[in-house]
């Protein structure tokens, strides 16, 4: 091997061992391990930024650009709510949310799905009394599994159809990978939706749940002003124009202690209501409240509670950290069932959901100190009244690049200006609130990944590789590429495995003469069979933080479904060579 070789091949393997650690963040590691092979020679200057404009980091921009229009609709909700009020069986909910979560991560990345249901399991599990921790875990599997299906599923499956473009000439369809990708999704989620029950049996809930909330309903403080529509009018009426429940009124700093039928609202009064956030701000624009976020300050975003939070324990109002940063509380989905007293009395628990009002840098510095999870800078926005226009956008971009008209970057590049116009997507927020660390993770590997193949490490570590088969057939080799992959993606992140495999397979191909399309298929599916640790992919560290998982729950849990997967993706790869 050159020393160009040598330089790449240690460079990768001192970052897995950095990854595996998980000492420093993902993308810290990324940009090291590019400035070392650049000072190395490894990494031309032409290169070294050819990353962030590489076709996969572009369409992953815009897919985040577009999970954040979506995520100010409350389909999903809608669709819990719904789902809450026909069936009360636990299984049946948990296909139904792991069906949900998957058929969204086909379009969106498995990031943003998990991002938009998340907070809905949250809420039906509050609701019906379920133990979080026997959906959750489900829940970021149904993600992973959802993903392999279409180009925009995950990362990965850009990379990986970059390689293919590079090679052949052509990338994979929209929908090609599903070859693979959908018998190995459906057999898994039907394992899931039986395993999961009996594996998370003695599962108990950490709290008691939810009295009677919908999925993503807020405790919020509501102050009447002299102009109100509402002064004079029972509390029964405002209930029903807010489309709320009202937990309490405080008159004169004082509980108003009478019958509900009885109670007139007056100027001044505070209400401790529970409802949607964004009907909340329809009425305080129109006057009926006063504004629940000063002009000053961005309209909050959610964040959730983890087990290590210092927030456990603390009143709304005590929380010193917030006051530190200029950070206020304006909304709590809480998991309890009674809600009274003040706004500012209630309990923070874990697993409770907070609507944060500041400036942008003080909340992230906020959230960062109080151990709390950011839902992908989910911010609750002014609820449109139809999420119709941006899914049809959106569905449209997906036509476009399934017929294959135009590639993804440039199909979803007009998805993303299309819903900028039409005011469905408010580009400032949403660039600001832009999951950074993935593109930079991405923008910093690609130019590695391209080293792999330029300094020849990928041919020599591919012929080694061809030597040590004992055949040289089709479903061997690709049998071998997804098993490589799937004992990779654990220690990194599946984008990078992507990265490294991808030519590594590529070369394979060549050295074996099988064709690289099932090669290059195995590798987007095996870096994405991410189920024993919590770390190889953002989605298990998000579930296990939530429900308090521990480590050995995920090889538990997820072994045996990884075991099930790689027989169905061998199973499919075998007939594939077949056709």
């Amino acid at each position: 091997m050159t020393f160009e070789q040598f330089a790449i091949v240690g460079i990768l393997s001192a970052m897995l061992l950095v990854y595996a650690s998980e000492r420093f963040r993902v993308e810290m590691v990324a940009m090291a391990g590019l400035a070392a092979a650049f000072l190395l020679g490894v990494v031309p200057p032409s290169n070294l930024f050819a990353g962030f404009s590489s076709p996969a980091v572009i369409t992953v921009i815009e897919i985040l650009l577009i999970v954040a229009s979506l995520a100010q609709t409350r389909t999903i909700d809608n669709f819990a709510r719904r789902l809450v009020g026909r069936s009360q069986n636990e299984t049946v909910i948990l296909a139904a949310l792991c069906g949900t979560a998957a058929l969204t991560s086909v379009f969106m990345n498995n990031v943003g799905a998990l991002a938009l249901v998340f907070p809905v399991a949250l809420s039906v599990c509050a609701r019906l009394d379920i133990p979080p921790a026997r959906v959750l875990m489900p829940l970021s599997f149904a993600t992973l599994l959802g993903g392999l299906c279409s180009l925009t599923g995950t990362p990965a499956n850009l990379i990986v159809n970059e390689w293919k473009i590079s090679e052949t000439g052509a990338g994979f369809g929209y929908f090609e990978l599903a070859r693979i990708g959908a018998p190995v999704a459906i057999v898994g989620l039907a394992w899931i939706v039986l395993a999961a029950p009996r594996t998370f049996r003695s599962a108990r809930q950490a709290t008691p749940a939810h009295f009677d909330a919908g999925p993503a309903d807020f405790v919020v403080e509501l102050v009447v002003p002299d102009q109100s529509d509402f002064v004079g009018r029972a509390l029964a009426d405002v209930e029903s124009a807010a489309d709320c429940h009202i937990h309490g009124i405080f008159r004169h700093g004082a509980h108003v202690f009478a019958r509900r039928s009885d109670i007139v609202v007056a100027s001044g009064d505070r209400l401790l209501a529970e409802g949607d956030y964004g009907r909340f701000l329809q009425l305080a624009d129109e006057g009926g409240f006063a504004p629940l976020v000063d002009s000053d300050e961005s309209d909050g975003f959610e964040a959730v509670v983890m087990p290590d939070s210092l927030l456990l324990g603390s009143r709304v109002e005590d929380v010193e950290a917030f006051a530190d940063h200029g950070v206020r509380v304006v909304g709590l989905a809480s998991r309890r069932r009674r809600i009274e007293g003040r706004f500012a009395d209630l309990k923070i628990g874990m697993g409770d959901v907070l609507i944060l009002a500041g400036a942008g840098d003080a909340l992230r510095q906020a959230v960062a100190d109080c151990g709390l999870l950011a839902l992908s800078s989910r911010r609750p926005r002014r609820r449109r009244s139809s999420a119709g226009p941006g899914l049809a956008i959106f569905g449209l971009g997906i036509l476009v690049s399934a017929l294959g008209i135009a590639p993804p970057e440039l199909a979803f590049g007009a998805v993303v200006l299309a819903l900028a116009l039409t005011r469905a997507l408010d580009l400032r927020t949403a660039v600001q609130d832009l999951n950074w660390p993935i593109v930079i993770l991405l923008g910093c590997m690609i130019p590695l990944g391209m080293a792999v193949e330029d300094s020849g490490a990928a041919r020599v570590i591919a012929n080694w590789i061809a030597e040590q088969l004992p055949s040289n057939g089709p479903v061997v080799v690709s049998a071998l590429v997804l098993c490589i992959a799937v004992a990779m993606t654990p220690f990194i992140d599946n984008v990078s495995t992507a990265i490294v495999l991808s030519p590594i397979a590529a070369g394979i191909a060549s050295r074996t003469g099988v064709p690289v399309e099932p090669l290059l298929m195995a590798v987007a599916v095996g870096a994405s069979l991410d189920f024993l640790t919590p770390f190889g992919h953002h989605n298990n560290a998000v579930v296990m933080g939530a429900a308090g998982y521990r480590f050995v729950d995920f090889p538990r849990f997820g072994g045996p479904l990884l075991l099930v997967c790689l027989l169905v993706g061998i199973a499919a790869l075998a007939v594939m060579s077949l056709i």
